[in-house]
């Protein structure tokens, strides 16, 4: 056991994820409004679409990368999701 790295504070570990979830909502929403603003300055209509559809696509794919790079380091380090429940 004195081989494992200590695990990182649970605050530590809320932040993180607060930070990973902004990001990807950030990702998803300003592309849109980027969109819907260019949409007005131009008089268009479709840039908003355009927009919130590239926003969508690119949060997404970001979301499912974070994912998987995460199944990579809990193989990794051989913890399992379902052992992280049982912590108090």
């Amino acid at each position: 056991m004195a081989n494992q790295p200590e695990e990182p504070h649970p605050v530590a570990q809320a932040l993180e994820w607060v930070t990973k979830i902004t990001t990807v909502a950030l990702e998803m929403v300003l592309p849109g409004l980027a969109g819907q603003w260019l949409d007005d300055r131009w008089g268009t209509s479709f840039l908003v679409f355009v927009g919130f559809a590239i926003g969508l696509t690119g949060g997404l794919w970001h979301l499912l990368w974070m994912t998987k790079s995460i199944g990579r380091t809990n193989k990794r380090s051989g913890r399992d999701s379902d052992s992280d429940s049982d912590r108090t």
